[in-house]
């Protein structure tokens, strides 16, 4: 009887540990799932971790992007109670030229400066804000603030990034485009057959125009003038040029009017991105708006006097294309880059002619508008007044 006791008494305990562990664990699978499908992972990360991101550029610490991009990202680092920590890679130290892309898309570097010019194929839409000559464009901040305010509305021009894995903090530019001479160099005929340093669209203007293009990383470009590789350099930022000291080997800056030089994006691996809790993309997004709203103005304008300083007194020499060559230039080259893209971007089945040509008018609207406010001088403008 007692033995028939102890026995139902045991399989009745078995009986109730089986259950319980069956319904713990659905339960336990269950709520996993939930987690991890609806949850965002930002509310599970540990508030007193530190990530340490490193920041991946290919041209030198003293150019126009790359003074930008640690102000933001030391103001981020400073702001954020040493939860970021920023490591600067500069001039290719850890990707070469064209590889920042896939580096940032991948994780193998956090942060990065994607200029478009080195990746057509994987940024045709950001193509649709980058011009040579196209009128209303010429403000350096103007665009800068039309082209994040374009940005933020399109969700095509969104999706290219997003995904490839990244995350646009902001966009970004060179300045006006400075073009280096060994000889001024005043009219396009005089363009005909020089061997131009380029790349991206320029070179494909810098061929309608008669030169001869040749695709020379950035940090290879003294090198390059120098034995003669290339005649000349166009596609670059004044204050990067004046710290490659390119015009040791071209004294003559010429100011061809062609507009703002090399738009871009400073971006994020999104992954990441996701793994931030809510504050600290607050930070990111404070700071960005302070950088849009005026700083990039201020760095901007004190890089076009360094660099116009430093190259007035080493002897280079500063010149401008009149307005009739300007005019001249722009009556070939604008039709040329809106066709070229319009077309790419319908047979690419990206966007439709008409979202094209309402894309190109809202920037041309924006760039207009912001124009009006604009604060950073032409490297022309900035020569004039220091040598009046």
């Amino acid at each position: 009887m007692l033995k028939n006791r102890v026995r139902s008494f045991a399989s009745l305990i078995i009986c109730l540990i089986i259950v319980c562990s069956l319904i713990s664990g659905c339960g336990g699978d269950t709520g996993k799932t939930g987690q991890d499908s609806s949850k965002d992972v930002s509310n599970t990360s540990d508030p007193g971790k530190t990530w340490i991101l490193k920041y991946d550029y290919y041209s030198i610490e003293n150019s126009e992007p790359s003074i930008i991009d640690k102000w933001y990202f030391d103001e981020v680092a400073a702001r954020s109670d040493g939860r970021i920590e920023i490591e600067y890679y500069w001039a290719g130290a850890l990707r070469k030229t064209g590889e920042h892309y896939g580096a940032v898309r991948d994780g193998l570097s956090e942060l990065s400066f994607l200029n478009y010019g080195y990746y057509s194929s994987e940024l045709p839409v950001s193509r649709g804000v980058e011009w040579k000559w196209r009128p209303g464009l010429e403000s350096p901040d103007g665009l800068n603030k039309a082209i994040n305010r374009l940005y933020d509305e399109t969700e095509v021009w969104q999706q290219e990034y997003e995904n490839a894995n990244m995350k646009v903090l902001y966009m970004s530019n060179w300045g006006a485009e400075a073009c280096l001479f060994k000889e001024p160099i005043m009219s396009i005929d005089q363009l005909k057959g020089l061997k131009a340093r380029t790349y991206g669209i320029e070179g494909d203007v810098m061929k309608a125009l008669g030169a001869i293009p040749l695709a020379i990383a950035n940090n290879e470009t003294y090198t390059s003038i120098e034995s003669g590789v290339i005649d000349c350099v166009t596609s670059f930022g004044l204050r990067t040029a004046a710290g490659m000291r390119l015009h040791e080997q071209a004294k003559h800056v010429v100011d061809i009017g062609s507009g703002v030089q090399g738009p871009s994006a400073v971006v994020i691996n999104l992954d990441l991105w996701n793994e931030f809790p809510q504050d600290i993309r607050d930070i990111f997004m404070e700071v960005r708006e302070e950088l849009i709203d005026y700083k990039w103005a201020e760095i901007m304008n004190n890089t076009v006097v360094e660099a116009v300083t430093m190259m007035i007194k080493d002897g280079a020499q500063f010149h401008e294309w009149p307005e009739e060559v300007v005019a001249e230039a722009a009556a070939i080259a604008v039709p040329m880059q809106e066709e070229m893209w319009i077309n790419d971007m319908v047979s690419m089945r990206i966007m439709t002619e008409k979202e094209c040509k309402d894309f190109l008018a809202k920037l041309d609207q924006y760039a207009a508008e912001f124009a009006e406010g604009a604060q950073v001088k032409s490297f022309s403008e900035v020569y004039k007044e220091i040598t009046k």
